[in-house]
């Protein structure tokens, strides 16, 4: 992790963006309540109980503090997170932009890796792997856990309202987090009375 830290602070030194990326997954489910009718009548409850869920794709700027989610279509996969490198390096002003991902097999695809070299569709963009199982120094992953943790005990009526409450959380504001101002962890120890 020191060697991803002072890489990163040598590109935003030299005046780089540098954006932390990752997916996330969320799910809509009905949730069924319990209820009493009317006396005399009999409880009839229609719930939908499809599951549906959504991907997205994100970058936090370290600089601006403010992260960029993009709607996967489909499974997190190399097609996906081209589609998405290209649409960030697009909407970045910045002329040379580093990329934090994790070590994901989708991220390390040849079909992926090729498009960094010059002349190639993601040309302006330089990737940064984390070390391998440290999923909890990417920055963006704080920012997912906030999200979640902020709809979780809503109950939205349709997928389109969970995801758009998700989506609206993250768009609203700005996440002072980088690799050395991460928020602590929740520790839940079970075992001790």
């Amino acid at each position: 992790m020191t060697e991803v830290k002072t890489q990163v602070k040598v590109l935003l030194d030299a005046g780089w963006e540098v954006y932390t990326a990752d997916e996330v997954r969320l799910e809509h489910e009905a949730e069924t309540r319990r209820m009493q009718p009317p006396k005399g009548q009999r409880t009839k409850l229609s719930v939908d109980r499809k599951k549906t869920s959504q991907s997205f794709f994100g970058a936090l700027s370290l600089t601006s503090k403010k992260v960029k989610p993009y709607p996967i279509e489909g499974n997190q996969n190399t097609e996906q997170t081209i589609l998405a490198l290209e649409r960030l390096q697009r909407e970045t002003e910045a002329g040379e932009i580093a990329v934090v991902l994790d070590n994901a097999r989708f991220h390390h695809a040849k079909a992926l890796t090729a498009l960094h070299e010059p002349g190639q569709l993601l040309e302006r963009i330089t990737p940064v792997f984390l070390p391998p199982y440290a999923p909890d120094h990417n920055p963006v992953e704080h920012v997912w856990n906030a999200a979640k943790n902020n709809i979780a005990n809503i109950q939205h009526e349709t997928p389109e309202e969970t995801f758009g409450a998700f989506a609206s959380y993250i768009a609203s504001r700005t996440f002072d987090y980088d690799f050395e101002h991460l928020p602590l962890r929740e520790t839940r120890n079970d075992f001790v009375s």
